[in-house]
């Protein structure tokens, strides 16, 4: 949650490298002259999470850095944003340059690399949007998802179309009356299986429920 709040008063500052995977984190915990006062793994989950928190909050004020690996960071990095003494940095591993090139990689070695980059002031810190901005983009790449999967499923029927040299008496092919069409379509055996299996998916893939996003003033507007 930004820079510990110390009240004017300079508190030893703890130095913590988090190696992040999808099942588990190894962490690491340094001082001020970069000896190590714990290093323990945990699992990357909320119960994971309030380990590591609870460790932090015996030795004060932290720093914590750790990388952004697809969204494997997510769930560690909001817990520990919300620790008024905790300074979460998520970094971009392109940039932590001396952990991407080490010829010797493991969880402890990552882990103490990132402590001791940020003793020495050396991590960069990425942008990290807030909760909401992050779900209203997860919603975009979703609809995203869907539009493209449902465009390859069309180009596959009109690919079963021009390989017969069918022509739909109508305008709009996967309309009401352009699915009757295709699913009363005279096609050989193989073919005909093929074009009910993506007619099927299609009709999953249709957005029954349009997907609500909302703009920056709170309100919402269908996609």
């Amino acid at each position: 949650m930004g820079q510990p709040n110390t009240g004017g008063v300079s508190n030893p500052m703890i130095n913590v490298g988090i190696d992040v995977h999808k099942a588990y984190c190894q962490a690491c915990l340094k001082d001020e002259q970069g000896t190590i006062l714990e290093e323990f793994r945990f699992q990357n989950n909320l119960d994971g999470a309030e380990k590591l928190t609870a460790t932090l909050k015996k030795h004060g004020d932290s720093k914590v850095a750790l990388e952004s690996t697809g969204n494997l960071w997510v769930k560690l990095y909001d817990r520990l944003d919300q620790e008024e003494n905790v300074d979460v940095i998520l970094t971009n591993p392109k940039k932590t340059r001396i952990i991407a090139e080490a010829k010797i990689k493991t969880d402890k070695i990552d882990a103490r690399l990132l402590a001791d980059l940020l003793r020495a002031d050396l991590v960069s810190r990425s942008y990290v949007p807030p909760t909401p901005i992050r779900d209203q983009r997860t919603l975009l790449r979703e609809r995203i998802n869907l539009v493209e999967s449902r465009t390859i499923l069309k180009n596959q029927i009109h690919a079963l179309l021009d390989k017969y040299e069918f022509t739909s008496p109508y305008t709009d092919l996967f309309g009401k009356k352009g699915i009757e069409w295709l699913r009363n379509l005279n096609l050989p055996g193989i073919d005909r299986t093929i074009l009910n299996v993506n007619l099927q998916r299609l009709m999953e893939l249709k957005p029954h429920n349009p997907l609500h996003i909302p703009n920056r003033n709170g309100s919402h507007h269908e996609t």
